[in-house]
C-alpha cells in the first residue's frame, strides 16, 4: 500500500481514483471490509454498520479510527456531517477529492535533493569530491593541499613533563601521587 503525505496531491488523486493508501499520519484509506466505528455517533454508525453487514461498501476512509467517509457499490458517497478534532477536521477538508477525476490533481513536484556542502579548506577528513583530481605534487584540483600532499610534520612526543608539572602541583600536595606523577620529570622517587 503506498505512504504519502497527508496534504499531497498524491492523496487527493488516491481519493479520486478510490485507491487504498497510508500517510505519514493518522489519514488513510481501505477497500478491505471492517466494523470498526472509531468515534462515529450512534446513528451513523448504524448506518455503516448496515452497509457493511449489506456488503454494499466498496471504499472507506478513516482517520485515525474512525471512518469519515464511505463509497458503496452503486458509487454513492457517504459523508457524516459530524465535527471531530483540528486533525480530522483538516482530513475531512480533503474529502472532495472523492467527487473529482484523478486526472484534476497535478503531480506531485519532487523534492530538491539535500545540499552536500562542498570540501572546505581544513575539513581533511571529509570525503573528497569524485570531480576533483588528488594527489601527486603540490595541490588538488581546487588548489588545497590535500592530505596526502601535506608535508609531514614531526609528532611530538615529549609532552609528559608538562602534564607531570600540572599533575604535581595538585596530587603531591595533597599527599598521593598516580602514574603521572611518579617518575623523574616529576622529581617524585617511585617506590620499590
Amino acid at each position: 500500500m503506498p505512504k504519502f503525505a497527508t496534504q499531497s496531491w498524491s492523496v487527493r488523486r488516491a481519493l479520486a481514483a478510490r485507491e487504498p493508501f497510508n500517510t505519514h499520519g493518522a489519514f488513510r484509506a481501505t477497500n478491505e471490509r471492517s466494523y470498526c466505528v472509531g468515534l462515529l455517533p450512534e446513528p451513523w454508525a448504524d448506518r455503516y454498520r448496515a452497509d457493511a453487514d449489506a456488503g454494499r461498501m466498496v471504499y472507506q476512509v478513516y482517520s485515525y479510527s474512525t471512518p469519515i467517509a464511505w463509497v458503496l457499490d452503486d458509487g454513492m458517497v457517504v459523508m457524516p456531517q459530524v465535527r471531530y478534532s483540528p486533525t480530522t477536521s483538516s482530513h475531512q477538508g480533503l474529502l472532495y477529492a472523492l467527487d473529482k477525476t484523478p486526472s484534476s490533481f497535478p503531480q506531485d513536484t519532487p523534492r530538491e535533493p539535500a545540499f552536500a556542502p562542498a570540501q572546505a579548506p581544513g575539513s581533511w577528513d571529509w570525503p573528497r569530491a569524485d570531480g576533483y583530481p588528488v594527489g601527486g605534487e603540490g595541490r588538488n584540483g581546487r588548489g588545497w593541499i590535500s592530505r596526502l600532499d601535506r608535508p609531514k610534520r614531526p609528532v611530538r612526543v615529549d609532552f609528559a613533563p608538562v602534564r607531570m608539572e600540572y599533575s604535581e602541583s595538585y596530587s603531591v600536595r595533597q599527599g598521593w601521587a598516580t602514574s603521572y606523577d611518579v617518575g623523574p620529570a616529576s622529581g617524585v622517587a617511585q617506590a620499590a
